[in-house]
């Protein structure tokens, strides 16, 4: 199960409230993976998919221009991993006769990428820019 750490916190409330959203889309993920109650879970990858997409649409774009504001001299490398993690969500979309017949598979991958995200780019790459936009 995901779950929200202290180490995920900016003292950025906007973008700490954003970065909670992908931890609990990722904690979804987890308990899909583990329920036991249902074997169709096609429509529910497909929301989860989607609130991601609508997460990258929000959250991308906020904290874009909130570091865009401030001069961030790493924003294009930022962006170019923002871009990275959209074209991943592209894939897919544009696959979903794997998702109809891997379900668990694909429940595993987007967890698995969630929890990389999280990881390596909340984690590491947004906490660059985090003393630029407190100051």
């Amino acid at each position: 199960m995901l779950a929200w750490k202290p180490e995920f916190e900016f003292g950025i409330p906007e973008i700490d409230r954003q970065h909670k959203q992908l931890v609990e889309i990722g904690g979804a993920l987890s308990e899909m993976i583990t329920d036991q109650t249902q074997t169709d879970y096609y429509d529910e990858i497909m929301a989860m998919l989607k609130q991601l997409e609508n997460y990258t649409v929000t959250h991308f774009a906020y904290e874009e221009a909130a570091f865009d504001a401030k001069g961030f001299i790493g924003s294009s490398a930022h962006k170019f991993e923002h871009k990275l993690f959209v074209k991943k969500l592209e894939k897919y979309f544009s696959n979903l006769e794997k998702i109809d017949s891997d379900q668990k598979g694909v429940l595993v991958e987007l967890l698995t990428f969630v929890s990389d995200w999280l990881v390596m780019h909340i984690i590491k790459t947004d906490r660059e820019y985090v003393e630029l936009l407190k100051a």
